[in-house]
């Protein structure tokens, strides 16, 4: 008896060793030796630090030296990751240039304009920065890989041409315009709508309309360029420096913060990378208070948040006021994001809070509805735990991607112009009384977890990919060599035209000589039969 359990353990013992053997093989043959990362994130909005921070910090857990440029500072240090801190560049929220409720009011041309004004003031102020500064001028630093974020910062694109190591551009929502042609991404405007032309369907108006709006964007795009330039050719007098454009054309891949079920699928190169959903994990402990909160809510609990841009504190009085006193008729809790110590007006179902844990609250069960501003990481939020929505677009993608929810049937669309107390009572009665939003918004959460591989294996898998493959040449798009007239077969086109023309021309020219010959030979017949 005793030699069985003995030959059992012993057994038992080498089985695990033979496990261990077997698993550090495998991880030695998947690994990628350590690398020195430069991230470059300076835009100032919260919502875009929650997109590509969680990638961050598993890089530095997998041993990678990580040097990230951020106007958001960890609050707890993490080996491996170090910060270039920068300070906040966008205008002061006091300013008319970040009333952001007004640019809901306003229209896509507007938008545009402005956020041209700010991006290009936010860079200067950027790469005059001492931190940004050092980074320029130092001689003893080196990186295997930069990965950055494509808007607000080209005008330090410099920086891609002085380190020459590989690159990978990094967005916290969905493609748009300026960034097919830069990966090399096929056209999809004629049956995709894009997410800054606030539409999600296609007919010919909005086809019609998206053409012209996209004339404007490149427009807006050649105007943005044109002042990056100038500002990079006055910090990098490099006579070697290549274009924006060419600096964009060279990187080694673009994550995509975004997702098919929540946007729409796509043909893309096979370095565009969706990895929509990355910064989601499973429900965390929330605070005991509100937790306890959320328990004892038996009518279900509503949770208002416009994001971390647009603020609630700085909407307009007329339309806290109605959204206020939708509230006050409700028998549902209402928990409210608000900057605020106090609320006038404050209804007894209302709570509020500066910061809120967004993520673990819609994780729970008694969260009946979420009213949200439409940012893409609310929605993937929404989406993954399966929350019915009202989303009251402010700027920017949002509108699409409410829009998009609401045809996919598990949200409603309210626009800042036409909150009033009865449209925010309908939209949360139809919400909550029919049940086809919530089962909607359950089965895409279903679909949007069915997924072979986390996201954020997925960016972290192709990040060690273009280490290891130093940029990865071999998947960029042969139509990154072509220009606008040969991509769209506009050259042969021409050919195949002055040919045609030249044939017709030739035919006509041909056949006036058939016919005036023809006709001549009659004529002599004729005279002859008249002179007999």
């Amino acid at each position: 008896m005793a030699s069985s359990q003995a030959r059992a353990i012993c057994s038992a013992a080498i089985l695990k060793y033979i496990t261990a053997i077997i698993f550090i093989l495998l991880f030695l043959g998947t690994s990628v030796e350590t690398a020195k990362i430069l991230a470059i994130f300076s835009v100032p909005a919260r919502s875009h630090v929650g997109a590509y921070q969680p990638l961050m910090e598993e890089l530095a857990r997998r041993g990678h030296e990580m040097t990230v440029v951020t106007p958001f500072p960890r609050t707890k240090p993490l080996e491996n990751y170090n910060e270039i801190i920068i300070e906040d560049t966008f205008p002061s929220r006091d300013s008319s240039e970040m009333n952001l409720f007004e640019y809901g009011k306003n229209n896509f041309l507007f938008t545009m304009l402005m956020m041209s004004k700010i991006f290009v003031s936010s860079c200067e102020k950027l790469v005059n920065q001492p931190n940004i500064q050092k980074l320029i001028h130092s001689t003893d630093r080196s990186f295997d890989l930069i990965i950055y974020e494509p808007f607000g910062s080209q005008c330090i694109y410099g920086l891609l041409h002085k380190f020459k190591s590989p690159s990978i551009q990094f967005l916290p929502n969905t493609i748009t315009p300026m960034l097919h042609d830069s990966m090399g991404n096929p056209s999809t405007s004629s049956y995709i709508p894009d997410a800054l032309m606030e539409e999600d369907t296609v007919n010919f108006t909005t086809r019609f309309f998206t053409l012209l709006r996209y004339g404007f964007i490149h427009i807006f795009q050649l105007y943005i360029q044109s002042q990056m330039t100038s500002i990079m050719k006055k910090h990098f007098p490099d006579p070697s420096l290549p274009s924006i454009t060419e600096l964009e054309t060279n990187a080694s891949f673009l994550f995509l913060h975004s997702h098919p079920i929540l946007n729409y699928p796509k043909p893309l190169t096979p370095n565009t990378i969706e990895v929509g959903g990355l910064h989601i994990k499973a429900a965390g402990n929330l605070p005991q208070d509100l937790k306890k909160y959320l328990d004892d809510a038996p009518e279900g609990v509503i949770y208002f948040s416009l994001g971390s841009n647009a603020r609630s504190i700085d909407m307009p009085e007329a339309m806290r006021n109605a959204i206020l006193k939708s509230f006050s008729k409700l028998k549902q809790k209402v928990l409210w994001k608000w900057e605020a110590d106090t609320l006038p007006g404050q209804p007894k179902n209302v709570r509020l809070g500066k910061w809120l844990p967004q993520h673990d609250i819609l994780a729970h069960p008694n969260v009946k509805l979420f009213i949200t501003h439409g940012g893409l990481m609310s929605i993937q939020e929404a989406t993954y735990f399966g929350v019915p929505m009202i989303a009251i677009p402010v700027m920017g993608d949002q509108k699409f991607n409410a829009l998009h929810a609401q045809n996919n049937g598990y949200a409603l669309v309210l626009e800042i112009r036409n909150i009033t107390d009865k449209s925010l009572d309908w939209a949360i009665n139809e919400i909550l009384l029919s049940s086809s939003y919530r089962e909607t918004a359950q089965k895409l959460s279903r679909i949007f977890q069915d997924d072979p591989q986390k996201p954020l294996d997925r960016a972290v898998f192709w990040t060690e990919y273009a280490i290891r493959h130093k940029g990865a040449p071999h998947l960029h798009s042969a139509a990154l060599n072509l220009n606008f007239f040969q991509y769209f077969f506009l050259d042969v086109i021409a050919v195949i035209s002055l040919l045609l023309l030249a044939s017709i021309t030739l035919l006509v020219f041909l056949s006036k000589m058939l016919l005036k010959k023809l006709f001549s030979k009659s004529k002599v017949v004729s005279k002859k039969k008249k002179t007999k």
